[in-house]
């Protein structure tokens, strides 16, 4: 198959962006769906997360589609089709390209207007060019909502007249676009499943080491949420989340943590939860590993490299897995936005932070 389109065919390129942004699509709508009656907690952000990563990767793959369909224009409609055909499949494919664009923008408003991160899988986060704003997010999300609608109906239109041309008309028009389809949709279903997952147990601490007036003091958190898939044989396969509750801090002192929960610290009212999250695993020696991800605090999203050592033992009995793991990870607090107003200077309370790990786990089987 060539690269470029020719004759009657579409090219494997223009095949390649066709069925990749399709598959994604028919994803992100059932996804953005059965996300919004989940209830508020983990599980929920994870795939509102997901939903905005897939939504980014469309928007590159209709921007990488238009730019090769302006470079390499799409072969004719066959001669014999009615006028009228031509015209509709022209709007179709124009109302087609202008819904997803708009459909992403506004989940992209919605988003920043609510002054949540907008990350890509966890690699980076794309600057907010809006100022917090709630009716703007009503309005962006009440519009994204009605068009996931819209898009519907025109895919139900769109796939009626490709299938009425193949069965009916028995004319080339879905051939020409479908033998990749096949390809991309047996990649897709056909991925292995996800690695092992954990339940953390109540016993397990986050903990934070700081630095004040020259002396060295502890905090914890004391409600976080985690998703563990880990499998030591499977390492390819690892995602770690890990939600904070950054309101739960504690470090026995109730001056101090009204202090760290104000604006010029966490700010916890505008910024109530941080975030861990990580999809690579390196093997560093027997026991010990590195989980490369990013941490999200208030506004701010930056990679972090978390070293660990983990121990699993497995229980004949009931098949049940335990693993304890512990690490330690040391950040600037200047980095992530702690040192704002007053609290600019190090003199008083150091800019090194260290996050400790003490984590129990089981996988039932």
């Amino acid at each position: 198959m060539r690269l470029r389109n020719e004759g009657q065919s579409f090219g494997l390129i223009a095949r390649l962006f066709h069925w990749s942004a399709a598959l994604l699509v028919l994803a992100l709508l059932p996804l953005g769906w059965y996300m919004h009656d989940l209830p508020l907690g983990l599980e929920r952000f994870r795939y509102v997360e997901l939903h905005k990563s897939l939504g980014l990767l469309v928007l590159a793959l209709m921007i990488g589609r238009s730019a090769w369909r302006a470079f390499n224009p799409p072969p004719p409609l066959p001669d014999d089709l009615p006028a009228w055909e031509r015209h509709a499949a022209a709007l179709t494919h124009w109302a087609i390209y202008a819904l997803l664009f708009a459909q992403i923008l506004c989940g992209m408003g919605y988003v920043w207007a609510a002054n949540s991160p907008l990350t890509f899988f966890g690699w980076f986060a794309l600057p907010s060019p809006v100022a917090p704003d709630r009716p703007l997010r009503n309005l962006m999300g009440t519009v994204h909502d009605w068009l996931a609608y819209v898009i519907v109906a025109v895919l139900v239109m769109h796939i009626g007249a490709a299938l009425r041309h193949h069965f009916i008309l028995k004319n080339n028009i879905l051939r020409r676009m479908l033998m990749v389809a096949v390809v991309v949709f047996a990649g897709a279903y056909g991925a292995p499943v996800s690695a092992a997952t954990w339940n953390v147990l109540p016993s397990s601490e986050l903990l934070f080491h700081f630095t004040q007036s020259g002396m060295s003091f502890t905090g914890k958190f004391e409600r976080f949420e985690t998703r563990i898939e880990f499998d030591p044989d499977r390492l390819e396969d690892t995602r770690i989340d890990v939600m904070i509750d950054i309101a739960s801090l504690d470090t026995q002192n109730e001056e101090r943590d009204t202090m760290l929960r104000s604006a010029e610290l966490f700010d916890t009212e505008r910024f109530p939860r941080a975030q861990f999250m990580a999809d690579k695993i390196r093997a560093v020696e027997p026991g010990k590993y590195e989980a490369v991800g990013v941490l999200t605090i208030r506004d701010i999203t930056l990679p972090v490299v978390l070293p660990f050592t983990l121990q699993i033992e497995k229980h004949s009995g009931d098949g049940d897995s335990k693993a304890t793991a512990a690490g330690v990870v040391t950040i600037s607090r200047r980095d992530f936005g702690l040192a704002r107003g007053q609290w600019e200077a190090t003199g008083i309370v150091a800019d090194e932070i260290k996050i400790e790990i003490k984590l129990e786990a089981i996988q039932q089987r």
